[in-house]
This record gives C-alpha cells, structure tokens and sequence, in this order.
C-alpha cells in the first residue's frame, strides 16, 4: 500500500502547479516569494496573492490581459506585467516587495500610476511584454524581435526606463537605465 501512495504522490507532483521559485525568472503562472504564493487564475485575469502555508488569500489585483511576472530578491520588486483593468496599453509595473493586500494590492491605475496615499508602485513603463530575465541587468524581451537591455532594474515614475519612446531603441537625454537592444 505505501509503495502504491508513494508512486501516486509522485505522478501527482508532475502534475501539480505548485509556485516555483524562480528568481529572475519570468512567470506566466505563479511565483513562490517566501510564505506568498502569486498566481494568475485560470481566466487570466486576477493575480491572487495567498499565504502559502496556509492558503489564505492576502490580496489580488485584475488584469484585462496579463502577461507575466518577475521577482528580483536584490532588488526587493516584484515586476507585473499585461493591460490593468480598465487600462488600454499593455505597462510593465515595478512592485516594491510584494505589494499590499486587498482588492488593488499594487495600488496601482489603469495607466500603471500609483494610487494617491499608497507607495507599493516604483515605477512604470508602457511596453509590451513577451519574456524578462534579470541577471544584474533586466531583459525585456517585447516579442517582435526586441530585446530591451536595462541597467539593473531601472529608475522610478512613469517611464522607468527612460526611454524616447516605446517603439524605438533610443534613451532620453541624461539617464543611464538604458544600455541599447538586442534583435532577433
């Protein structure tokens, strides 16, 4: 019997979708970060925040269409990516930490602003979201053959990545976030 329990135990871990921690790594399901499971349900459309000890549910935050997700520990964020509910350009959001809990737990807009009277939001970027990594540098990767290259996790604001604007490979004037792109 416990040889029967063991070999089923298995197969079901195969099968499971558990959070991983994946640090620097992009995520188009869930994350594991410490004792908080993130997880994008299966509509797509609310990222739920839940304790993962327990299950209990903290926070969430809806998405007209989502994309994916990075945590970066050196940094402490939580980067978020898709078309926030009632948004209507896809914005890449840098979270501090994991967020707060509640119904809008990034106190975030629609246009990836900072709700007044809440400072989870460090920064925000209107791009188009394929693919991200972060190995002392972030990767935005845009999915029509760009590949933004950021120094470290980029500035703050809108427009966290100081760039001209979010079709052409050029920086603004005076800030160094932007180290060039890469095409495939």
């Amino acid at each position: 019997m416990l040889k029967k329990v063991t070999i089923l135990s298995l197969a079901m871990i195969g099968f499971s979708t558990v959070p991983v921690s994946a640090d620097g790594l992009f995520s188009t399901s869930n994350l594991k970060i410490g004792d908080v499971n993130i997880s994008i349900n299966n509509e797509g459309k609310v990222l739920t925040k839940t304790e993962a000890s327990t299950g209990k549910w903290l926070g969430e935050q809806k998405f007209g269409q989502f994309y994916g997700m990075m945590w970066v520990p050196e940094h402490n964020v939580l980067f978020v990516a898709g078309v926030l509910e009632g948004g209507n350009r896809p914005v890449l959001v840098k979270i501090k930490s994991t967020g707060g809990g509640g119904r809008n737990m990034f106190g975030v807009k629609p246009d990836g602003g900072s709700v007044s009277g809440y400072n989870y939001r460090l920064g925000s970027q209107f791009v188009q979201v394929k693919n991200m990594s972060y190995n002392g540098s972030l990767q935005v990767d845009n999915g029509s053959g760009v590949v933004y290259r950021i120094a470290g996790v980029g500035g703050g604001g809108y427009n966290m990545f100081a760039l001209v604007n979010e079709t052409t490979c050029q920086s603004l004037p005076n800030y160094n976030y932007f180290m060039g792109c890469s095409y495939y």
